[in-house]
């Protein structure tokens, strides 16, 4: 009889710490992600150097505008060739809730990259001239989801 009175009185006891311990406990604050000064820095070198690939788009351009598809494949694998290893790092580096993002636009610039690198092989003028339109879009939408120091702070 005393020990059932004992376990009922401990039991409570317990009861009462566990809600005390609980109560005392304040709720976390979860604070948003964000871009370490460090982070930013490798974003921002790697992004130079997709930016300058970018700005040679326009040499592709040439060489699909005179038909000159030995060099148009050349270009796509000789000059563009570091693109997507830059882009994977930029990638690695970004927020996890842009990570995604960035990954998807730059599957889509590779697939209309291999889709000019087609073309340029089946002389399909329309077809390279087509994609490399839609190869400049994602390159650009790709540049703008890149966070800057200014952007960030």
């Amino acid at each position: 009889m005393f020990i059932s009175r004992y376990r009922s009185i401990l039991s409570g006891l317990l009861a009462c710490v566990t809600v005390f311990l609980v109560s005392c406990g304040g709720p976390t604050t979860a604070q948003a992600p964000t871009y370490t000064p460090e982070t930013l820095k490798r974003i921002e070198s790697h992004a130079t150097e997709v930016s300058q690939l970018r700005d040679r788009m326009g040499e592709l351009e040439d060489l699909i505008e005179a038909r000159d598809w030995i060099n148009v494949d050349t270009f796509i694998h000789g000059p563009l060739g570091t693109l997507r290893q830059e882009m994977s790092l930029i990638n690695r580096n970004l927020l996890p809730g842009e990570q995604s993002q960035g990954r998807e636009l730059a599957r889509t610039l590779f697939r209309h990259l291999e889709a000019i690198n087609l073309a340029a092989k089946q002389e399909d003028y329309a077809t390279a001239v087509q994609n490399y339109r839609e190869s400049l879009a994602d390159f650009d939408a790709f540049l703008d989801v890149v966070p800057t120091s200014e952007t960030t702070g």
